[in-house]
């Protein structure tokens, strides 16, 4: 659902892996030590003075740091129950507040997400439509004994109904264990540790948009923070209701460091690197460094840049990528708050397919790509109806929004999609078409989005979109796909 795009501790770990995995071995073992210090934490009688608050701002702004844990959200230790609004994220954690015994805490959320798309072939002669409504049920459960530790639980209920016959989509209900991880914090002052399945997200969801299991550390000093993290997908199976082996697509683990700093008001820069270990194949080892920062030049102009270039190997073949997404917000101090974007994404192509360089730039398996501009609504940056990654692609992007009432937004937005080289493929790529690989033009795409959420708990969010298909599709490019979907989310807490 959503990509994450829009996540169980009951399988055990992969034996068969281990001889030849030494992070899962490292997972365990650093679990073992955190249960053991936990135990010491919770015996001690003398109490601690915590060093940094991992209280989360009231502001409905999203954070401009990767954020990478999350906040505490009981009554537990006198800390605060108003966490930051995220708005509109399906994979948003519900919040754990409401009492139900000593140090428990409840809470969660129910939606209803609902999604049609039709000419996903780029023809309208087979008028080929897919629709759904998926009733989603989400509790989530914390036990907080004290202010060092938090064990977080949060299973998700989701129920596919086809409203219109779908092809190779699962319409099978799903219990998914979407988070289970402890957390031990402000032991040594300012340090997180987190084991277990856990959110991996980072500002713009360039890089992550994911539960994975995982062992993380991170450290904060004042406006410094600093996270190290070994994490895989679906190291335990997710389904509990499914007993077979869950493989993870591309079988990579993770290795993976991250240094913000935040000046001014609202900005912040940020360093990071990934290696990426595909064990299971040994095929691809890709390494990804880079930069991030975002935040505001002026009080009225909002800005955001990513970039970054990835090396290593694939299947024998150096890689050799790079990619940069930038763009500028400008509100104006007007009625209704208009707002204007422009954005530029590009992520290098592949000239010569016959040397030993992959010139290809490829994100790391586990983005969203999902971002607002100045409204209230989270949406895909990239497109909603294509959702491309950025791989061997130029995204034009151009936007405008407004604000008529109170926590109410809507954005128009423009993208025109041309290839950096002519290529018989788009990179995850929503459609269920390939170009031709005789033209760079791959299209361009309307998008309309309006969110809501000016009633307290209750989340609301449309989406229509309409690809143009380019030249790369001259066999059929008067035939665009179209996309509708809203969702509705209420939560408790």
């Amino acid at each position: 659902m959503m990509g994450a795009n829009t996540v169980t501790f009951t399988r055990a770990i992969r034996l068969r892996h281990m001889n030849r995995t030494p992070p899962i071995r490292l997972i365990m073992l650093v679990a073992a030590l955190t249960l053991w210090l936990a135990n010491m934490v919770q015996a001690e009688t003398k109490p601690v003075e915590e060093a940094i608050s991992s209280v989360p701002s009231t502001s409905n702004e999203p954070p401009p740091t990767n954020g990478p844990f999350l906040p505490t959200y009981s009554h537990a230790n006198g800390l605060s129950t108003s966490p930051l609004v995220e708005p509109f994220d399906p994979n948003a954690p519900p919040r754990a507040t409401i009492p139900i015994g000593p140090n428990l805490f409840v809470g969660g959320y129910t939606s209803l997400e609902g999604e049609t798309n039709r000419h996903y072939d780029l023809s309208s002669t087979f008028g080929k439509a897919d629709s759904t409504l998926t009733p989603i049920f989400a509790p989530a459960f914390a036990y907080e004994p004290n202010q060092y530790l938090q064990l977080y639980v949060n299973p998700v209920l989701e129920i596919p109904i086809a409203v219109e016959e779908i092809e190779d989509r699962s319409q099978t209900t799903e219990l998914n264990m979407n988070l289970a991880f402890l957390t031990v914090k402000n032991v040594v002052p300012g340090t997180r540790l987190q084991v277990g399945r856990q959110r991996f997200i980072d500002s713009r969801r360039w890089l992550f948009n994911e539960n994975m299991d995982a062992i993380r550390l991170g450290y904060q000093y004042e406006q410094f923070s600093l996270e190290l993290s070994v994490s895989q997908l679906n190291l335990v199976q997710r389904n509990l209701l499914r007993r077979e082996a869950e493989e993870d697509e591309e079988g990579f683990v993770n290795y993976y460091a991250y240094a913000d700093y935040k000046f001014g008001k609202k900005n912040h820069i940020g360093l990071f690197a990934l290696y990426q270990d595909q064990q299971r194949l040994g095929t691809a080892q890709p390494i990804t460094v880079g930069l991030q920062t975002s935040g505001r030049l002026f009080d009225n102009l909002k800005y955001w840049l990513q970039t970054a270039a990835v090396r290593g190997s694939d299947g024998g073949q150096r890689i050799r990528g790079e990619a940069i997404d930038v763009g500028l917000t400008q509100v104006f101090d007007r009625a209704w708050e208009p707002s204007l974007t422009i954005g530029y994404a590009y992520g290098t192509g592949d000239s010569n397919p016959n040397d030993n360089v992959d010139a290809r730039f490829r994100q790391t398996g586990f983005q969203g790509n999902s971002d607002k501009l100045n409204g209230v609504a989270r949406f895909k940056y990239y497109g909603e109806v294509l959702d491309p990654r950025l791989t061997n692609l130029m995204v034009f992007t151009g936007g405008v929004g407004i604000k008529p009432i109170s926590k109410t937004s809507f954005d128009l937005v423009y993208h025109y999609y041309l290839q950096d080289h002519v290529s018989t493929r788009i990179r995850g790529s929503d459609l269920d078409t390939d170009p031709t690989g005789l033209s760079k033009h791959v299209g361009s795409e309307v998008d309309l989005v309006v969110g809501y959420q000016g009633i307290p708990h209750l989340q609301t969010k449309f989406v229509l979109g309409y690809f143009f298909p380019g030249k790369a599709f001259n066999e059929t490019w008067h035939d665009g796909a179209f996309l509708a979907s809203f969702l509705l989310r209420y939560n408790f807490y």
